[in-house]
């Protein structure tokens, strides 16, 4: 709340509770989102969103709430719905390109950052990001160099160029394994992970085409030790696990590198 004076709880309770129209609960929810209580803060934030369905500043802090839950997905949700009522509003832009360079995504935070930076080129956050970004890409380009690519290759070996990654799976549209394989110990079965995920994918396309948003570019399921990354291919889609901390940037490598080489094979495969 840069420029004015933060109210105190009690003030801002007291103003919501008296009055129910309020936008005070963007405040209000934002001083208990940082004391911490985000359950506290999402329950205010979704109750004054029924009233303000297009309050932009609300559904700002709804994403800073959801991404301080780690509800990635969700926090992304919420400042898309920001740049849609407020094209201008430049947190909610850097918040994006933010959310973007930590899920390796540099091409979509590089275009957020370029908008972004017409909003406000001298924004201290925006050079940070800049920076961000850059040593992102220097990363890749790394991990890019120490694994160079002969003529052919499995999708097994693909993974085991690169520490971290637990396996890469290329399945079809009926959740058959077509190639590739998991370590031992870190799933029950490939197959049974194929199956699982293709009707994850095909339930997120339903949702993403009923809500008119698009052709689906990837599935990013996380947990602190496991992130599993899924992205459509032309013989169906791919799918890289790897640990937890691992570099971001590095399952977006493998999936690029994944599909290119399923493609090459396609003739083969179908022939």
């Amino acid at each position: 709340m840069t420029g004015k004076t933060r109210r105190s709880l009690q003030e801002l309770s007291a103003e919501v509770a008296t009055n129910p129209g309020s936008t005070a609960f963007v405040e209000l929810a934002e001083a208990y989102r940082e004391r911490g209580d985000t359950e506290r803060a999402l329950r205010l934030c979704l109750r004054g969103l029924q009233r303000h369905p297009t309050h932009a500043a609300a559904h700002y802090e709804l994403g800073r709430i959801y991404e301080a839950r780690s509800e990635r997905e969700l926090a992304l949700d919420e400042f898309g719905i920001v740049r849609q009522l407020a094209p201008d509003h430049l947190p909610g832009r850097l918040a994006i390109a933010r959310l973007y360079l930590e899920e390796g995504r540099l091409e979509d935070a590089e275009r957020e950052l370029n908008r972004a930076g017409r909003l406000g080129e001298r924004e201290p956050a925006i050079a940070a990001l800049r920076k961000e970004l850059a040593a992102a890409r220097a990363e890749e380009e790394l991990i890019r160099a120490s694994a160079p690519e002969p003529e052919r290759r499995s999708l097994a070996t693909l993974a085991e160029e690169h520490p971290g990654t637990l396996g890469i799976l290329l399945v079809d549209g009926d959740g058959q394994l077509i190639d590739g394989e998991m370590k031992a110990g870190e799933f029950e079965s490939g197959r049974m992970l194929a199956v699982t995920l293709s009707g994850a994918r095909k339930e997120s396309e339903r949702v993403a085409s009923h809500l008119q948003l698009g052709k689906l570019k990837r599935i990013v399921i996380e947990s602190p030790e496991i992130r599993l990354t899924v992205s459509p291919a032309t013989r169906g889609f791919v799918v890289v696990a790897a640990r937890g901390d691992s570099p971001p940037g590095q399952a977006e490598l493998l999936l690029r590198r994944a599909r290119e080489l399923s493609d090459r094979e396609t003739p083969e495969a179908t022939g």
